[in-house]
């Protein structure tokens, strides 16, 4: 799901009705192929936030036999995409109509896939399945199957229809010089790869006539030799002006090696520079008189995209997981009220990597009411029947947001945090190079709480002492909650269940956890460090290019893991981490850890699967496995207040910045 700001909106026409109501539960977005009251709140809540255009990914073009298809009843990709048939017409024009409602458009994106099908053209998948190339008459229904989705997206009172024609779907394998390698009058020349193409917008148009918007999603760049450029996609463009009333410019085709196994040239995660993809756009809008350019990728807050207008890169602009983040981005822009902007940190953990990586519904590491927008949008929040005194103490994302949802619903609260600053762990974590972005949701949670009347107070540590304590809750706050959002620590002994005990000599090594590396407590210049992470997460590699940059000497990465942190592939950031680990000469040992460290200085190493070792001489070793909750607090408070949590790393340690924010959220709600 994507959604595309256009013209700014006249706010005064746009009518906030709250008694517009979801039901309060959780589900995926489609339920047996059809729009569920999930997506119906989704939508809503980015409606009401200003949006120009919304649209909804996707209906897919059905076979009636073919390579594979979801069993709707019984299969979990019965969550998405929708069906291409009549029964979701009623849900779609729910759907209209409350986007509708509050002065927004809505567009439904139409796709065709090999895999449902077969192949443009004959060539082995990756699988090795080699299959006929598509005939002619399979080509004639499909284009008929694009005919009867554009007619349920017409029923359904939606405004246009976009096909999909990137990212490796059908209609980008028929255009693209390198995919398509068919002889008959559907390959060879451009007139001939276009074909198709053309005679889906004809039958598209012949059902919608001038009613509905029609355009298309155009690859501008495969980044596969052989492949669509920006100049080639400038001659595709100008083929089709006038023919379509927009094209959304976007890059990267799955069929690629460079991403095999992973999605990421589809969407960026936050090592890629924002708003990144003018260099396609440009040329393609120049190539234009009639038809509307659109530009999507990371384009993150309006004054990128302001910019990107005024310069006459784009005509309007798709900011998908910014209005994730923050549904009510334009009309906050609009106000002038760009410090409220909820900013999308690019991770991708809660969009890209739960929903299109795994099928689960999608979420938001920032935002914690996506997807539960019935229950959660904090427009429904309500005020508290009783009005309690909260001391929170840590500032951490987990606590901030726990004390601004507290706060939103009426209650009075405070914010003891034992640093100069909020942020806790994530002051860490955006030290790692090319993760900067991931600081800007501790800035806004805190302009936020202190919008809402929080104090904060900083430098203020609260010691594990029964008289403190005493005199906190009786003498100087009088609270009625305590919240303990007091964060983890590292474990850096190398316990972790690939043997179950810590690694023989890391107390007589140089020895160091992450936490340790980042904030500088360690000396690594000419040195030869070990970075040693059980992880699947990101923090061995990302630790290594930390290490390369503050000139280490040699580097060496040891991982029980079968591959380079393998979580990372779900949040498009795999090819990040094996390109900086090997442009920074690191030497990675996988499915391996250390059987001990000897005087100090000789790591052995062991192959997990054979038991080979490899002795590796060094100066320090970074340990990264896990982290143990900071929860003492917990006994010195007991029995003085009637109501204490823990919350965030201090609850369950290890977790990430959208577990501590929805953990915030949930306990904000709960007080």
């Amino acid at each position: 799901m994507f959604e595309k700001l256009f013209s700014p909106l006249d706010l005064g026409k746009i009518r906030i009705k709250n008694r517009i109501q979801l039901p309060p539960h959780s589900q995926h977005y489609f339920e047996n192929g059809l729009p569920t009251d999930t997506l119906l709140g989704y939508y809503l809540e980015r409606a009401m936030g200003g949006a120009g255009l919304l649209e909804v990914s996707q209906i897919y073009v059905k076979p009636p036999t073919g390579i594979f298809y979801p069993e709707w009843e019984y299969d979990n990709k019965k969550t998405w995409p929708m069906v291409n048939t009549p029964e979701i017409v009623p849900g779609l024009a729910k759907l209209a109509g409350v986007v509708h409602e509050f002065g927004a458009k809505i567009f439904m994106e139409v796709s065709a896939w090999t895999f449902l099908y077969g192949p443009v053209s004959s060539v082995p998948f990756e699988t090795g399945v080699h299959l006929n190339e598509l005939s002619q008459a399979d080509i004639h229904e499909i284009e008929e199957g694009f005919a009867l989705a554009a007619k349920h997206v017409k029923a359904g009172n939606f405004d246009g229809v976009d096909l999909h024609g990137s990212h490796g779907a059908m209609i980008e394998h028929f255009y693209s010089p390198a995919m398509n390698q068919r002889s008959d009058r559907y390959g060879g020349s451009f007139e001939n790869r276009l074909r198709f193409l053309h005679e889906v917008i004809d039958v598209t148009r012949g059902v919608t006539g001038d009613s509905l918007a029609l355009g298309m999603r155009l690859c501008a760049d495969e980044q596969l030799e052989g492949g669509v450029t920006p100049e080639y996609a400038a001659k595709i463009a100008m083929e089709l002006d006038g023919r379509l009333d927009f094209i959304n410019v976007d890059r990267g085709s799955i069929y690629n090696y460079d991403v095999l196994d992973q999605n990421a040239l589809q969407t960026e995660p936050l090592y890629s520079s924002t708003g990144y993809g003018t260099y396609m756009s440009e040329p393609v809008k120049r190539a234009v008189k009639k038809t509307k350019i659109g530009l999507a990728g990371r384009i993150t807050d309006p004054i990128i995209a302001e910019t990107i207008l005024e310069r006459g890169q784009a005509d309007y602009l798709g900011m998908t997981r910014a209005l994730i983040a923050d549904p009510y981005l334009p009309k906050k822009a609009l106000e002038g009220k760009l410090e409220e902007i909820r900013p999308c940190i690019g991770t991708l953990e809660g969009c890209w990597g739960r929903s299109a990586a795994h099928d689960f519904p999608m979420r938001c590491s920032v935002n914690a009411s996506v997807g539960r927008e019935g229950a959660r949008s904090e427009r429904n929040l309500g005020r508290t029947k009783e009005i309690k005194k909260i001391l929170i103490i840590g500032a951490g994302p987990a606590g901030l947001e726990a004390g601004r949802v507290a706060a939103l619903r009426g209650h009075e609260v405070v914010i003891y945090e034992k640093e100069s600053k909020a942020g806790g762990l994530v002051n860490l974590g955006k030290l790692y190079p090319g993760r900067v972005d991931v600081g800007a949701i501790v800035t806004w949670l805190e302009k936020q709480v202190r919008t809402l009347g929080v104090r904060i107070e900083f430098n203020k540590e609260v010691p594990s002492s029964s008289e403190v304590a005493e005199f906190l809750v009786k003498e100087e706050e009088k609270p009625d909650v305590i919240v303990l959002a007091t964060g983890s620590s590292a474990i850096k002994g190398g316990i972790q269940m690939v043997t179950f005990h810590e690694v023989p000599g890391w107390k007589e090594a140089e020895a160091h956890s992450v936490d340790e590396l980042l904030s500088k407590q360690v000396e690594v210049e000419g040195k030869r460090v070990l970075v040693a992470d059980s992880s699947t997460y990101l923090h061995g590699p990302a630790a290594c290019e930390w290490l390369a940059r503050n000139r280490a000497s040699e580097i060496t990465f040891v991982t029980p893991q079968t591959q380079v942190s393998p979580e990372m592939n779900d949040y498009n950031q795999l090819i990040h981490m094996t390109r900086t680990l090997e442009a920074n000469h690191v030497k990675v040992h996988t499915h391996s850890w250390l059987k001990r460290i000897d005087d100090g200085k000789r790591a052995l190493v062991y192959k997990i699967p054979t038991g080979v070792e490899t002795e590796i001489e060094i100066d320090v070793v970074i340990m990264q496995t896990g982290r143990m909750q900071n929860n003492s607090l917990r006994g010195v408070f007991d029995g003085l207040v009637k109501e204490i949590y823990e919350v965030g790393d201090c609850r369950v340690a290890g977790g990430k910045i959208m577990a501590a924010i929805d953990d915030g959220f949930a306990l904000g709600m709960q007080i």
